[in-house]
């Protein structure tokens, strides 16, 4: 990884910003940002450096690679490093924005960093949470990517990598074309007899699917708005990138005739190569927050083979934290994968499940594209229009206009502004959607496993013996393994109490023991707390100075690092 010093290099800027977006040059205060903008690189760079700035003793800001153009890929680390380092506390991943596009969740990231640091020190709970544990917050999955979006409206899933979408040879050869010059890249409704659209009878913005039979009025084709400029008769097959990285991860990765976008092996963009290298040298996470747009929802596993693989312990685990969610947020949660049609290959959450243990959620931000008026549980296009009409007064829908096409001939182009309407929220409306998940990204972090040491005896037994005897206990929510497949695959090492002495003999136990993994009050009630979640480990050491002093020390990947220092004369 690269220290903050090291990778201060020059970001790429963010240039021609739509208005009510951060401008990169903006002197945005980052004590009170404002959640009513979208933030470029350059602009997500410079918050992240003023709260490294503002708050040095609670965070660490780095770089953990770059992208093919050299963008540093920054993470946020957040905790108070006065209680204990932070690979020595359990851990919670948060991203967003892997998909160029989905703008939102860099913004929920941030946010949640923001709302860490500003609330530390006057809010018992955050201040709690940032004093037990140690949260990394990667706003910008996508940095080039999401620039690409924020700068053009073309649609883009990717990363701006060249690719060959529809394998002819080229790269990018055939994008998405603003051919009006209105700043938008929208829809073209192209008259054809046998077309399957036609405009609705009320409204005539809408495009309705033509019926059986239908032969009154006209039909057309619906493109999206440019050319065919590489004269292959399709239009816009081959834009700008290509590579989905949420199907670039190893497990169950598949090729692009299983899975479009997966690239060309696993791991071959560097964004998702240092995730899964930061992972694995952050072992104390406990659990992937994967930020994405839209629907409004939340997607848990499985997203990658049948729910019947999960243990059944791990289904109940996945379906009780999606439940927290749905009680927060009021939004539904849903498999990533129920259906063999659709079948994901090579999710981030599926490799944080089977190769790393732990449970990872997709939530699908902003579910807020038009409003259902008539209360009958669905949203109608005439609906959205409506929205459109009253909430953006009109501003997310371009009408349609002629135009003439330098291939179609006469065509009209119109249609929704998709990227601020359907796939994130109207800058005005985005800061009351990053505040809705707070507190369930709140409580993913707390639920962690956290091992103490809760008590020990000191006890004279003769002959200039003593007897050490130790309480080590997982006082957290979730189990030390936190899931069974973890066990099942020894991904997680199990709890060690080790004992380090000074002036002193050890007569009988282990230096180095492993107690096994401890169950967390979620297994054991919350009441009492039995065997399953605690250890007694007992030593018979002989002092050897009147100043002999041990040293024990209890060790968890997941449940954190508890140490408590012992006078052998019972100090």
């Amino acid at each position: 990884m690269v220290r903050l010093a090291a990778c201060l290099r020059a970001v790429p800027l963010l240039l021609m910003v739509p208005v009510g977006h951060a401008s990169a040059q903006g002197r945005e205060d980052p004590l009170r940002p404002n959640w009513q903008t979208y933030h470029s690189t350059a602009a997500t760079q410079a918050l992240l450096e003023g709260w490294a700035r503002e708050f040095p003793q609670l965070t660490d800001l780095y770089a953990i690679g770059e992208t093919l153009r050299g963008t540093p890929l920054m993470v946020l680390e957040i905790t108070n490093e006065a209680t204990g380092p932070a690979g020595e506390k359990p851990g919670y991943y948060y991203d967003g924005n892997i998909h160029a596009g989905e703008l939102t969740g860099a913004e929920v990231a941030l946010h949640f960093a923001w709302y860490l640091l500003s609330n530390y020190g006057t809010d018992p709970r955050v201040t709690r949470l940032l004093d037990s544990r140690t949260i990394y917050v990667r706003p910008k999955f996508n940095p080039d990517g999401a620039d690409v979006a924020l700068r053009s409206d073309e649609t883009l899933r990717s990363t701006p990598r060249p690719y060959d979408d529809d394998f002819d040879g080229l790269l990018d050869e055939d994008p998405e074309n603003d051919l009006d010059g209105d700043g938008a890249i929208v829809s073209m409704r192209v008259p054809n007899p046998d077309g399957q659209w036609k405009a609705g009878d009320v409204d005539a913005r809408v495009m309705l699917r033509r019926e059986p039979g239908d032969r009154d009025g006209t039909f057309y084709d619906l493109l999206s708005e440019g050319t065919d400029d590489d004269g292959d008769g399709r239009f816009n097959e081959d834009g700008t990138g290509g590579i989905d990285m949420n199907r670039n991860f190893p497990r169950e990765w598949g090729l692009e005739f299983e899975q479009s976008g997966a690239g060309p092996y696993p791991l071959s963009e560097p964004e998702t190569r240092a995730t899964i290298e930061f992972l694995n040298a952050h072992r104390n996470v406990t659990g992937v927050f994967h930020g994405h747009t839209a629907g409004g929802f939340l997607y848990r596993l499985p997203s990658t083979g049948p729910w019947d693989a999960f243990h059944p312990f791990d289904q109940r685990l996945i379906l009780e934290l999606g439940e927290q969610y749905r009680l927060t947020t009021g939004q539904r949660v849903v498999p990533s994968y129920s259906d063999p049609r659709a079948h994901r290959h090579g999710t981030l959450i599926s490799w944080a499940y089977w190769d790393f243990g732990v449970l990872g959620w997709v939530p699908e931000f902003w579910g807020g594209f038009g409003k259902d008026y008539d209360g009958d549980g669905r949203v109608s296009e005439s609906e959205r229009l409506r929205w459109n009409d009253e909430e953006l007064r009109g501003a997310g829908f371009v009408l349609w206009k002629p135009f003439m096409h330098p291939q179609l001939g006469p065509v009209e182009i119109g249609g929704w502004k998709g990227r601020f309407t359907r796939q994130n929220p109207p800058p005005h409306l985005l800061e009351g959607e990053v505040k809705l998940y707070v507190p369930w990204m709140l409580w993913l972090a707390e639920v962690s496993p956290r091992v103490v040491i809760r008590d020990v005896q000191v006890s004279p037994i003769g002959d200039g013996l003593t007897k050490l005897t130790v309480v080590v206990e997982n006082e957290g929510y979730l189990s030390t393994n936190i899931t069974k497949r973890a066990v099942e695959a020894r991904l997680t090492p199990p709890v060690r109490v080790g004992i380090v002495l000074q002036d002193a003999e050890l007569v009988s136990g282990a230096r180095r023991l492993d107690v096994g993994h401890l169950a967390g009050s979620r297994d054991t009630g919350g009441g009492d707390r039995l065997a399953d979640s605690r250890r007694t480990v007992e030593y018979v050491v002989r002092a050897q100075t009147a100043s002999a002093a041990a040293t024990i020390t209890v060790v968890s990947e997941k449940g954190g690092v508890s140490r408590r220092d012992v006078s052998l004369d019972g100090r």
